[in-house]
């Protein structure tokens, strides 16, 4: 899969800010604290990273530029020599052109360039800066003030000052570095038009005149400096700025909180003014209170709809990168179709938008492989030569429905069939009496295919399954139409957003229960006497479809129990919830229909993060804990199609899926990488340093780790020893990948274990993937 790296400016321009605004810090506090070795190796940290990124990018001048003051800085570090303010003062200037370079290179993604189109990186003053740091680098004289600045500075005047008799002297920001003999950093003085040179410090000595002169020209520097940093271009112009996810769905609990209170204070006033007199009840402020609550209650809908605003993304950043992907299928394949993706203003949760793509490309896919006939095919059954296929989206209310279809063969459900009778032969009297929906469950289990020959696209049984899995994820729901040479049409039914939730509420005992919306089919009330017991179980004719009912008691029963053997319903009149998953319908028994709401979901409790049939909690009006039932896992329970041991049998015949950890603490590095191992068919998971690391190896299986060198808080050294030295872990093939070839390094992390070292400067896709299954074969 072609990357097209325009896709990644956003992500990059933020993380080089930061690195950006972090070696600015590092510069000014080794000013200060010359001989602060931990800054300093952190700032050689953060030149790492940026250069890292930005050869991922391409943007060679900032990356040699970066590489380059990287080698300056290795120098003080590897002697463990003082840091001296000229070279601080050099990078910091440095810091702004790269600013500026990066400033270009936001404005220009921002005028969304097409595919073909690369964005500038030019660096201004590229070959004087370039000059200037290879000058410090070889200890030979540089300057730090560079020709743009120095025009500037002429014309603001900022760097002028009067001697004592009136006249101009003007401080050259050049230095000479160290040597071992002088190490003398020389000012030249121009006054009535002669230049005279003294020095200002040599390295080393304490003499107060020495010193006097150093901080003059320190603070010379400083004003230039000041000077160059007041220039509008970083902020004037910015119009967007970074918030986590995280700090979103923060905001979101608090105002959960909130809005409980608002509950609650609105439930505490309804019961005062039954108890209140009718002369209290008629009271101005009494009335004006009521009237208050209730435009707070309105305010908080519209809060609450911004705030959730903030996690929403445009639909149409998926659909073009998928429209080029899906005729790069086609044409693999040879077949000729017509693809319409229409436009669409809708937006959704980034969370749901950044893992639809690989969902909707496993569907078109099918399309392509399984339902388009060849073009002789469809002109002997009178179809147009060429195939269609379309992806459309809309909204409802506040669900997302994406619709995949095409005109093909449509699904045979007679050959799903004969081939679940020859996967499942226990199973053979359910399966010849089972229905088109019954059937359909088949599609979506692992493993489980009608393609008789495997091709690199499809005939493994893993692509409709995962699409299954990964809808469920996301708290959506899948719905197939299909007729014989007609098509078939898939329908994702998506939540807008993953922050609140639509759900119905029910009551079992003395327990209260929340079901998602999207799952529910139709809330009614029955007769028991209208429920039909066969042998297969007690079910309800509804709109003459047969339904299984089943008692929510006996979720905490045996599986197989069903109405028919469990009696406890006392009233002979029972609500019913019917629920569809899958095209497959089962109605539950419940004491009593509470009431329906739109609710902020929390996780479960990390106690509760492995019991499969909750998928998080609410809080109602007196703050006691909801649980949030899983509909999937539910009707799995109820004795659905795929049953516990059915699932264990899937799981047998899938086929291994490799899990892969990604650790970098450069964003962009990662998601790159992540997104080329995906297209393999590895699972993906990423840490930002080495301690995250661990930690997610200490509870998740890894088949693999890929990471860098240069970390914050723990690097790749450190994490290599630590793997090496666990039980469990020991055993993990370990890649590097790093920014830059070193005899040293490499060797140091073969020694401690490593089986791969890649240098990004040779980085290609093929090099990455060939080394990974190379190690995992």
């Amino acid at each position: 899969m072609e990357i097209n790296k325009n896709d990644f400016i956003s992500d990059y321009v933020i993380e080089a800010q930061e690195n950006l605004d972090g070696i600015d810090n590092a510069a000014i506090s080794l000013i200060n604290i010359p001989r602060d070795y931990e800054t300093l190796k952190e700032l050689l940290r953060l030149l790492h990273t940026l250069k890292g990124s930005s050869r991922m990018m391409e943007f060679s001048q900032i990356e040699q530029i970066i590489n380059n003051l990287e080698t300056v800085f290795k120098n003080f570090q590897t002697n463990r020599m003082e840091v001296a303010s000229s070279y601080c003062y050099l990078l910091l200037n440095v810091n702004e052109f790269i600013r500026k370079a990066i400033h270009k290179i936001e404005k220009q993604s921002e005028s969304q360039l097409s595919e073909d189109e690369n964005v500038d990186s030019t660096v201004e003053n590229f070959d004087e800066i370039m000059q200037n740091i290879n000058s410090a680098a070889e200890g030979k004289t540089f300057c730090y003030e560079f020709s743009t600045q120095k025009n500037q500075n002429e014309n603001s005047e900022i760097n002028a000052d009067k001697n004592a008799d009136g006249c101009e002297t003007t401080k050259s920001a050049c230095f000479e570095n160290e040597t071992n003999e002088t190490n003398k950093v020389i000012e030249i003085n121009k006054t009535n038009g002669t230049e005279t040179i003294s020095e200002i410090k040599t390295f080393g000595q304490t003499d107060s005149t020495e010193k006097k002169g150093e901080k003059e020209a320190k603070n010379v520097a400083e004003k230039q400096i000041f000077a160059e940093s007041s220039s509008p271009v970083m902020i004037s112009d910015t119009k967007t700025i970074k918030i986590q996810i995280s700090q979103i769905n923060s905001i979101l609990q608090n105002y959960d909180k909130l809005l409980m209170r608002q509950i609650k204070l609105k439930k505490e006033l309804s019961e005062l003014k039954k108890k209140a007199p009718k002369d209290i009840q008629n009271f101005q402020e009494f009335r004006e209170i009521i009237e208050n609550i209730e435009v707070l209650e309105n305010q908080s809908v519209e809060i609450q709809k911004q705030i959730i605003s903030l996690r929403m993304l445009p639909f149409d950043m998926i659909l073009q990168p998928i429209k080029r992907s899906i005729f790069q299928e086609a044409l693999k394949m040879g077949k000729n179709i017509d693809f319409d993706i229409p436009n669409s203003e809708i937006t959704i949760d980034k969370t749901i938008l950044e893992n639809l793509p690989p969902i909707i490309m496993h569907l078109a896919r099918n399309a392509l492989d399984h339902g388009i006939e060849g073009a002789l095919e469809r002109e002997k059954i009178g179809k147009p030569a060429k195939g269609k296929v379309s992806i459309t989206v809309e909204q409802v209310s506040s669900r997302i429905f994406v619709t995949i279809k095409d005109d093909g063969r449509g699904i045979d459900y007679e050959k799903i069939r004969q081939k679940a009778l020859q996967n499942f032969p226990e199973r053979a009297k359910e399966i010849q009496n089972a229905d088109e929906d019954s059937l359909l469950q088949f599609i979506f289990m692992s493993g489980f295919s009608t393609k008789e020959q495997v091709t690199a696209l499809s005939g493994r049984g893993i692509g409709l399954d995962v699409v299954r899995t990964e809808m469920e994820k996301l708290k959506g729901k899948i719905r197939v139409e299909s007729k014989k040479n007609q098509g078939c049409t898939f329908e994702l039914s998506l939540p807008n957003s993953l922050a609140t939730q639509d759900g119905l509420f029910i009551q079992e005992g003395e327990k209260s229960y929340l079901v998602l919306s999207h799952y529910v089919k139709e809330i009614l009330t029955v007769n028991k006497d209208n429920f039909l017991h066969l042998q297969n179980g007690t079910v309800i004719n509804l709109h003459n479809q047969l339904i299984p009912v089943y008692d929510f008691d006996s979720i905490n029963e045996k599986f197989e129990e069903n109405i028919s053997k469990n009696g406890k319903k006392s009233q002979n009149e029972v609500p019913v919830v019917v629920l569809e998953y899958l095209n497959k319908k089962i109605a539950i028994m419940t004491d009593k229909i509470l009431h329906y709401n739109t609710v902020v979901i929390k996780p479960l409790p990390p106690i509760l993060k492995d019991f499969k049939a909750l998928q998080g909690v609410v809080f109602d009006e007196n703050y006691e804990i909801i649980p949030v039932l899983n509909i999937p896992d539910v009707m799995r329970r109820f004795g659905t199609i795929n049953v516990y041991d059915q699932k264990k049998l899937e799981m047998k015949k899938a086929p291994k899926v490799h899990s892969i950890l990604v650790v970098d603490d450069s964003h962009t590095t990662r998601h790159i990488e992540q997104i080329i191992l995906e297209a393999e068919g590895y699972k993906v998971s990423t840490a930002c340093d080495g301690i995250e690391a661990l930690e997610k190896m200490k509870m998740y299986n890894f088949d693999l780790v890929i990471s860098d060198v240069k970390m914050p808080r723990m690097d790749g050294f450190v994490l290599i020893h630590n793997i090496r030295h666990t039980e469990g872990l020991k055993n993990i093939p370990v890649i590097f990948i790093t920014s830059v070839f070193e005899a040293d390094t490499q060797e140091k992390v073969f020694s401690l274990g490593a089986n791969g070292y890649i240098v990004k400067s040779d980085f290609e896709r093929e090099n990455l993937v060939a080394k990974v299954k190379e190690l995992l074969t």
